[in-house]
């Protein structure tokens, strides 16, 4: 029998036995537990609560039937606002302790709709449809996910008619009313025809290759009054309602009249937002997203914005372009030292690090740190009911 003092930044329990550090699953602070230990480390264990003792007044009964098995969400035995409270803290704790200066931390942006945000899911196969449970590749079947879009939700049932045999996963993006269905599978003449009643676009991904199957080859996004191409393996932010808050936000800090360098600019999304009034070059390494970028530049009548393929490290080694302003959105991995070093040879007045991994992100900031004052982070809740948050952060070259 333990007391879990705390969350840690994955959501879990935090508590002590035998000198070492017990991470929970599905307990929050105050609980008493007793638990089931799954890992016993030489520094600390994981453990499933076997039974509460005492629950916490925080505690909210999760309105998903699946949430205590399936691993997709983390934290949706809390309710929303303290779901913001706790990532809210974790942003606070983090930049604490790994940047160690008083930085201003901005209230997080919450989204408006923390059910039916999902635009794109991607479902795991093997005999039933579902997500994988906590820790395994066992999969939990599923009727609905309440984080997903109804138009995925809908079309869950006519899914698991299909001959799922041979099927490893089936991903489903949404659009402007629009339903885009990718089959990874390794048979070529899977019967597809039970989805035509749903889907208005359909690829089977076999070996990697996307092969067309039936309706639009792309389907579509809208941000304010900017089109977005939407094809198999491009990406594209999956809460539409939080992306144009964080998406007007780097509009803010990027103001107007600026030569604005994009790294990792993907399909060009967050460039082609700010591009009013402003030059924009993006770079990009993936060339599929760089075809996207150049139709979405088309799309949108842009003359503006210019696109690069290529490795951001190295691309901007040599650019012939000299910024105002530089956007960075990486990967979790964050920036490589390549792109680091050459971002500072720039001297750019200002640096706009969006980021979906704040370990990473104060990683980075405590080189750019050196040479920039950091303005402000300001987080924004783009995935409600799990851990993950996305922030957004300000620097001035000193």
């Amino acid at each position: 029998m333990i007391e879990i003092n705390s969350l840690d930044h994955n959501g879990r329990g935090i508590s002590r036995l035998n000198e070492k550090i017990v991470f929970v699953n599905n307990a929050l602070p105050n609980e008493i537990v007793e638990i089931k230990i799954l890992k016993d480390n030489k520094r600390f264990i994981e453990a499933d609560v076997d039974r509460y003792i005492k629950k916490s007044d925080i505690r909210i009964d999760s309105p998903c039937p699946y949430f205590e098995v399936c691993g997709g969400c983390d934290i949706m035995h809390l309710s929303y606002e303290n779901q913001l409270k706790f990532k809210e803290d974790k942003i606070k704790n983090i930049v604490d302790r790994y940047l160690k200066l008083n930085i201003k931390i901005n209230k997080i942006v919450k989204c408006d709709n923390y059910l039916n945000y999902r635009n794109k899911v991607t479902f795991q196969v093997n005999q039933d449809i579902g997500f994988f449970k906590k820790n395994t590749y066992d999969i939990v079947n599923i009727d609905k996910c309440l984080i997903s879009d109804n138009k995925i939700n809908e079309a869950i049932k006519y899914l698991k008619k299909l001959d799922l045999k041979n099927i490893k996963n089936i991903t489903c993006r949404v659009g402007l009313n629009e339903l885009m269905i990718i089959i990874d599978t390794t048979n070529k003449n899977l019967n597809i025809d039970i989805l035509k009643e749903i889907a208005d676009s359909i690829y089977l991904k076999i070996n990697k290759e996307y092969i067309h199957v039936f309706g639009n080859k792309n389907i579509y996004k809208m941000l304010n009054d900017y089109k977005f191409i939407i094809s198999p393996d491009s990406f594209f932010q999956i809460n539409l309602n939080t992306c144009l808050k964080l998406y007007n936000k780097v509009k803010e800090y990027v103001g107007s009249n600026k030569q604005v360098l994009d790294l990792y600019c993907g399909t060009g999304s967050i460039g082609i937002f700010v591009s009013k009034n402003n030059n924009i070059l993006g770079i990009e390494l993936n060339e599929d997203a760089i075809k996207d970028a150049n139709q979405n530049k088309k799309i949108n009548n842009l003359d503006n914005i210019n696109f690069i393929c290529g490795d951001s490290g190295k691309k901007i080694h040599n650019l012939n372009f000299n910024p105002d302003v530089i956007i960075v959105d990486p990967p979790r991995s964050g920036l490589n030292k390549e792109t680091i070093n050459n971002i500072l040879k720039f001297k750019t007045k200002e640096i706009v690090y969006v980021s979906c991994d704040p370990m990473t992100m104060v990683r980075d900031l405590n080189i750019l740190k050196e040479q920039y004052n950091i303005i402000e982070i300001t987080p924004f809740d783009m995935f409600p009911n799990t851990k993950h948050v996305e922030c957004v952060t300000y620097l001035k070259r000193k």
